[in-house]
């Protein structure tokens, strides 16, 4: 019984479903086409963007909190302060330009003080901030961030009045830079050392998660060697527990399907095998059993000539008409046993190399009057390969000079037999460490795009693939037609010593 294996759906190769809207297209490429490494840290940066994002909230709106009760609070203690130094102005005696003096008593921050006339003439003002530091600080300040913690207008008139006379205004004016500035400062500072950590932690993240995911890159690739028809060899087991069973199912799967594949290669040799033993056994019997018949008539209608050479005219004649009738139909017997003995299996198989066997069809070309020339070249082969495998590669060679002659016009076929090391591909060892390679090249005018296979090499793929080798059929960009197969030679061998020893036990 044949095992079945599925071939991979067009969603898992990548392809986009027929009836995909706009916004499930965006997701997948933003999402579900990214690794799960991607993923992950991707959900990493949100998640720490989301936290930064409140903590600059958090931090905006206690920092406007603090900035107005800082700010009240500085601008009620240089209110007492000020109203304090204008009664012992006032009790001094002194004069109006006197005022000035109030400048002195004053070093608070957040506040500026500014001192009228009673003609609004500005005497004197004492920034808040009088450091060149810290008003180099505060110009540093972006306008946005200072925008995000502005407090309200606070301003304070403090009168000057001694006695009955009026002699200016003190004005209080909040002042936030300093503390703005600040804020500034310490958001700065996190924000270095918040990029700082994240980087470390992503590129820790980054290293971890590749070597804790690797095992599936293994996956991946072992996937695409199952895809490929790789099935020999076991990914190694990881160290993380979860991953461990998907590599043990992996394993177990591509077990399963070596085993299916080797059950359908033996079951497809076997029908192949059997074939070929019918063909060979029907051969024998014609050559053996329709072989003497011919042969037996021809002597008896050899036989009857001379007899009619014995009898009266007229009679005689008929006769011999009638016998030489008999010897016409008696040739194209025999001329079709002879064919239908090649066809069915040339009988120089197995008792000639398989290189002079070639050499011999490529003759039987030439004497049957080809319209072009031939070119053989073989390389380092065996003797024989057993009959599957010669047969194979005579049919092969047969059915592409034919396809050559009568389609492809061709007035030149080159022909190339060897036996090389069959190459190790992604790090699957298959079964087969040496190939047959049998290509047939002409130089005429190439398949057509769209023509169907015919027959002959429908029939030449399928006993190449039954026995577990390769075809292809292309036009080569010099022109003509290339016939490139393929065919294992350990798989065959070990099939062979397998029968030979199954016959052996059955015996």
């Amino acid at each position: 019984m044949k095992h079945e294996i599925g071939t991979l759906a067009p969603a898992s190769l990548g392809l986009s479903p027929p009836h995909e809207t706009m916004s499930s297209r965006v997701a997948r490429r933003l999402w579900n086409d990214r690794s799960i490494r991607w993923q992950l840290l991707a959900t990493f940066l949100l998640i720490n963007l989301a936290a930064g994002i409140a903590a600059a909230v958090t931090v905006i709106y206690n920092a406007q909190r603090a900035t107005e009760i800082e700010i009240a609070a500085s601008m009620e203690v240089a209110e007492r302060f000020v109203r304090g130094s204008i009664g012992h102005l006032v009790q001094a005696g002194d004069r109006p330009p006197a005022i000035e003096n109030l400048l002195q008593i004053s070093n608070l921050r957040h506040v500026r003080i500014q001192v009228f006339d009673n003609d609004g003439d500005l005497l004197s003002s004492l920034p808040a901030a009088t450091s060149t530091d810290e008003s180099e600080e505060e110009s540093e300040v972006p306008h946005w961030f200072s925008a995000l913690i502005k407090v309200g207008d606070l301003r304070r008139e403090v009168p000057i009045v001694s006695g009955n006379q009026r002699l200016g205004t003190v004005l209080l004016v909040g002042e936030a830079s300093d503390e703005v500035a600040e804020v500034w400062q310490d958001v700065t500072d996190l924000a270095i050392v918040a990029i700082i950590l994240n980087l470390t932690i992503i590129g820790a993240l980054y290293l971890a998660l590749g070597r804790v995911l690797h095992p599936l890159t293994d996956v991946s690739r072992g996937l695409c060697n199952l895809e490929e028809g790789q099935f020999r060899g076991h990914l190694a087991r990881p160290k993380v527990r979860e991953l461990q069973q998907i590599v043990d199912r992996f394993n177990a799967l591509a077990d399963h399907l070596a085993a299916a594949k080797a059950d359908n290669a033996r079951i497809n040799r076997r029908l192949v095998t059997i074939q070929d033993d019918e063909r060979r056994q029907v051969a024998m019997e014609l050559h053996d059993e329709l072989g003497p018949c011919v042969f037996g008539i021809r002597s008896k209608i050899t036989s009857l000539k001379r007899l009619a050479g014995s009898l009266p005219g007229e009679a005689a004649e008929k006769i011999r008409k009638r016998v030489d009738e008999l010897g016409e139909i008696t040739e194209k017997i025999r001329a079709m046993n002879r064919d239908l003995l090649r066809r069915l299996r040339p009988m120089a198989l197995g008792n000639a190399p398989l290189a002079d066997v070639i050499a011999g069809l490529l003759a039987d070309f030439e004497r049957h009057g080809a319209p072009c020339s031939f070119s053989l070249e073989t390389g380092r082969l065996a003797r024989s390969y057993g009959d599957c495998i010669d047969l194979t590669a005579y049919r092969c060679i047969q059915e592409g000079i034919t396809n050559a002659i009568q389609h492809g016009q061709a007035d030149h076929v080159e022909v190339r037999l060897l036996e090389e090391a069959r190459p190790v591909g992604n790090g699957f060892v298959p079964i087969a460490s040496a190939q047959l390679l049998c290509m047939i090249r002409d130089n005429g005018r190439g398949i057509a795009p769209g023509t169907p296979a015919g027959f002959g090499l429908t029939g030449i793929e399928e006993r190449v693939r039954a026995i577990g080798g390769s075809f292809s059929i292309t036009n080569p960009l010099e022109g003509g037609t290339l016939l490139d197969i393929s065919l294992p030679l350990e798989e065959q061998r070990q099939f062979a010593t397998g029968s030979n020893q199954q016959a052996r036990g059955g015996i």
